[in-house]
């Protein structure tokens, strides 16, 4: 296995860790449209919404961003 493919398992089985259906919970908490939560954290609307609804996982420097902005996302 190649060191990429390692790290590609290692950020999926660290978002696996996560709840993310609770990303538009906290997003909604923090009172934060889709679009004003991907331009903080440097990502299309439509990624936060991917990501929302489990379509696609966030990148671990993604999910530190997220958490820096929402908290209670990462453990």
């Amino acid at each position: 296995m190649t060191e990429y493919q390692n790290l590609v398992r290692l950020e999926r089985k660290d978002v696996q860790m996560i709840d993310l259906k609770n990303l538009r919970k906290l997003r909604e908490k923090a009172g934060l449209t889709q679009t004003e939560l991907g331009a903080r954290v440097g990502v299309a609307t439509k990624t936060i919404w991917c990501w929302e609804q489990g379509k696609n996982l966030p990148h671990r420097e993604r999910l530190k961003k997220l958490d820096r902005i929402l908290g209670q996302l990462l453990d």
